[in-house]
């Protein structure tokens, strides 16, 4: 089956050519079009004082050099 590029138009869904999908996040930007942005994991970075702070926490958020929107 042929890739399907993520782009605006799709509300970023596509798929690879082994038909995996390849979802991006469907941004706002501040001008007020939208881009597809891709995705970075961020972990948590926990200081040795601070007990009720997991090592294990992780999230998932659009590239910031892609993506101009506020997280909050």
């Amino acid at each position: 089956m042929a890739a399907v590029t993520p782009v605006t138009g799709n509300k970023c869904v596509g798929n690879y050519e082994n038909d995996d999908p390849n979802i991006q996040l469907y941004c706002l930007k501040s001008d007020a079009t939208y881009t597809c942005a891709t995705w970075r994991k961020f972990r948590v970075q926990c200081p040795k004082l601070n007990s009720l702070c997991s090592t294990q926490s992780e999230a998932w958020v659009a590239a910031i050099t892609v993506c101009n929107q506020s997280l909050f």
